[in-house]
């Protein structure tokens, strides 16, 4: 029950106790056997992820990445946290001196990628705090997704559980109302774009092993490029999918096509034709059209990546991203791509008043409307905006702590802005190798 005074906790809402939980526990992991993975299907953020995937795919469809598209002062300051992971991968590139000449390659490259780690979960809230509007009381939960997007620092590989949170940290970047609809074609050919450039250095300087199921069409550490690759290309496309690993296609549209600088990518690294290093992908490249070719790869990453277990076991889930069951489940939506995109500015010219419009009303995935932390904590909305630092202070530590404190990717962070850089990463010296 409430009242003009505030809420009576004493008999709290089914919202206020879930609110309360993600206060206290923060992001955890929910799929711990074969059994939770039909709850996971059943789950909010499993419906998000498609809608967003499909919404996504549409958007882009026709869309180069060297074209023009918009890109907001946000989009670019979340760029911006690439350019500091970029740079600290630099500085902790291994080589080899006498303080370590004695230990072998693999050891010395294990360390050096955990030391990476343990600089980027720092580096990754700093500079969440500088690029999201302040008092966001989903940063924990977006930072969260965010670091554990590189890798597992404990078994010290990548593979598709790590991008699936990032695909977390991009839906929640719009659940949370941070990045709006007219982002939604830079998230994936810009900000997506930069973490794949960044996850090849890590695999290439770090040599880090491939952690996928068997099950999936393609054999590499992500899936999203060659999906959303796919669908850039459904629409206006210069090229069919047989022909583009003909040199003089990837030479000349490489810098445009997510697929294509792959496909020059993976032969480079694996040294030879793609029927040779990447025959599952070679096969799927034989099919006549790019949206044929969307639709297969786009069935493979339901089927054997998101429901996997060896993917999902990894994943956490909190506030954006859910875990609880949705309440009116419907039919997932598959984007048809081709013509699809050719009718709906059709009907746009039908209605030009409101062409202009088109992506303010149509997001890429729903907006999450979240309780105020007044509210679900007991106590009045306030009307004045003079805050004590330390109650603001005692309320963001509460929200930013961590559910499984004994994974070495979960380190708490305590934000303290009048710290030096030097201090605040002292509170990782206990998350080393």
């Amino acid at each position: 029950m409430s009242s003009k005074l505030g809420y009576d906790v004493t008999d709290p809402t089914v919202h206020v106790l879930r609110a309360s939980s993600f206060m206290q526990n923060g992001p955890s992991k929910q799929v711990r056997s074969l059994e939770d993975l039909d709850r996971w299907v059943r789950s909010q953020a499993y419906h998000d992820t498609i809608a967003y995937i499909s919404n996504t795919s549409r958007a882009i469809q026709g869309h180069r990445l060297t074209r023009d598209f918009p890109v907001t002062e946000q989009m670019r300051r979340l760029c911006e946290i690439f350019d500091g992971l970029e740079h600290l991968l630099v500085e902790h590139t291994p080589k080899a001196d006498e303080s370590n000449a004695s230990m072998p390659v693999g050891q010395l490259r294990s360390r050096s990628y955990r030391t990476w780690m343990q600089h980027m979960f720092q580096h990754v809230f700093n500079k969440l705090d500088d690029a999201i509007h302040e008092n966001c009381k989903h940063i924990n939960e977006l930072g969260q997704y965010l670091r554990r997007s590189f890798g597992n620092a404990t078994s010290v590989d990548f593979g598709p559980a790590n991008e699936l949170m990032f695909l977390f940290f991009l839906c929640g970047l719009f659940r949370a109302g941070i990045l709006l609809a007219k982002d939604t074609v830079a998230a994936a050919l810009m900000l997506f774009d930069r973490y794949i450039h960044l996850v090849r250095r890590l695999v290439i300087t770090y040599a880090l092993p491939i952690a996928k199921d068997p099950m999936s069409s393609v054999d590499d550490y992500y899936f999203l490029p060659y999906l959303w690759g796919a669908a850039q290309l459904s629409l206006d496309c210069p090229f069919t999918p047989m022909e583009c690993e003909q040199s003089k296609v990837i030479e000349s549209y490489r810098q445009d096509y997510m697929i294509l600088n792959i496909i020059e990518h993976l032969q480079k690294t694996r040294g030879g034709q793609l029927s040779e290093v990447a025959f599952h992908l070679w096969s799927i490249l034989s099919i006549p059209t790019w949206p044929q070719v969307y639709n297969g790869l786009e069935r493979n990453y339901r089927d054997h990546v998101l429901c996997s277990f060896r993917t999902v076991e990894h994943a956490i889930f909190c506030e954006l991203m859910s875990f609880e069951p949705v309440f009116s489940p419907s039919q997932l939506e598959r984007a048809y791509l081709g013509q699809d995109r050719q009718k709906n500015e059709e009907d746009m010219e039908l209605e030009p008043r409101y062409a202009k419009f088109h992506w303010e009303l149509s997001p890429p995935v729903s907006r999450y409307n979240s309780m105020e932390p007044e509210s679900f904590l007991g106590f009045p909305q306030s009307t004045t905006e003079n805050k004590s630092d330390d109650s603001e202070d005692d309320r963001l530590c509460m929200v930013r702590q961590i559910a499984n404190e004994t994974d070495p990717n979960s380190t708490s962070f305590f934000p303290d802005r009048r710290a030096n850089t030097n201090d605040s990463l002292t509170s990782f010296g206990n998350d080393g190798p």
